[in-house]
């Protein structure tokens, strides 16, 4: 039936292969294989590494997708995906059987001399161009993504690019030091300003996350204050450096953000797993889809 499927809607799938977004040098492709390299999976099973599982949900909610409904917690997914009427395919399995043949696996049946594979055809290297918009580094992208949080749920756009530069410092930190884990600190850490030490340090508490502030009110790390003009250049200019309008890249994370709860946003670790990691190579390409979708609805 996949067989025959494929044969009757070959020129359809192959405009959509057209279609679809550049990866490196691969084109999309489709084809009827199973061998022992292919996965299978089971409608909630767990991904392995983030904390998602496999939701099955009907074509006409594909517009309203969204990452969350994958949540282990409080899936949303649609059991009607095994609904069926017994019998509902024998018409077409009658069909194919009589244009197709036989499974090729059994012994008795002929096999298919050449099966069908979709693929849409590679751009010419010579006509290639370059992207609008080039990768940025993940330190901008966590830096941007950091500070959009910050301003979606305190609403203050000056200490937001203060804590947006903060936290992409500590996970850089983190990476290089504690090996990817997430450090939670356990005790008030020595705090000095201007190679003045602060007696008792402020913090201010983001959900179930504390930063730590200078006395001019910015967050600090390392005995080293983020200003809103450090975020700046280490953050804005570095992201124009990429070909990239800072306003459109800000624009772009709101818009990312807003498709994600509260909950999520308030949590570090969700907000790491879930916002960040699906994007921090790829955060050029959705500003730029985000930018191509605002044209064409305006």
């Amino acid at each position: 039936i996949v067989e025959y499927a494929l044969r009757r809607t070959k020129d359809q799938l192959v405009k959509l292969a057209e279609k679809a977004p550049e990866a490196g040098e691969r084109p999309l492709r489709i084809e009827n294989k199973i061998d022992i390299k292919r996965v299978f999976t089971a409608p909630l099973s767990l991904h392995r590494q983030l904390d998602l599982c496999c939701v099955c949900f009907k074509p006409n909610d594909i517009n309203d997708f969204s990452p969350e409904w994958a949540h282990v917690k409080n899936p949303r997914h649609d059991p009607s995906w095994k609904i069926y009427e017994e019998g509902e395919a024998d018409h077409l399995a009658e069909k194919a059987l009589a244009e197709i043949g036989g499974y090729d696996g059994w012994r008795e049946t002929p096999k298919i001399s050449q099966r069908i594979v979709v693929e849409a055809k590679a751009p010419a290297k010579a006509a290639a161009k370059e992207p609008a918009y080039r990768k940025i580094g993940r330190f901008q992208v966590m830096g941007l993504l950091q500070a959009a949080r910050y301003y979606l749920v305190k609403g203050d756009i000056e200490k937001a690019k203060s804590f947006g530069l903060n936290r992409a410092i500590f996970y850089a930190w983190a990476k290089r030091y504690a090996r990817d884990r997430l450090v939670r600190i356990t005790k008030k850490p020595r705090i000095e300003v201007a190679g003045t030490r602060i007696a008792k340090p402020m913090y201010e508490q983001v959900g179930n996350e504390t930063a730590y502030l200078s006395p001019k009110g910015w967050f600090v790390i390392g005995g080293t204050e983020q200003s809103p003009d450090d975020y700046d250049r280490q953050i804005a200019k570095r992201i124009e450096s990429a070909a990239i309008s800072y306003k459109d890249a800000w624009e772009a994370s709101i818009k990312y953000l807003s498709r994600f709860s509260r909950d999520v946003l308030l949590d570090q670790q969700r907000f790491y797993k879930e916002v960040y990691v699906p994007v921090r190579d790829r955060f050029h390409i959705l500003v730029e889809k985000m930018m191509k979708d605002k044209k064409e609805n305006a």
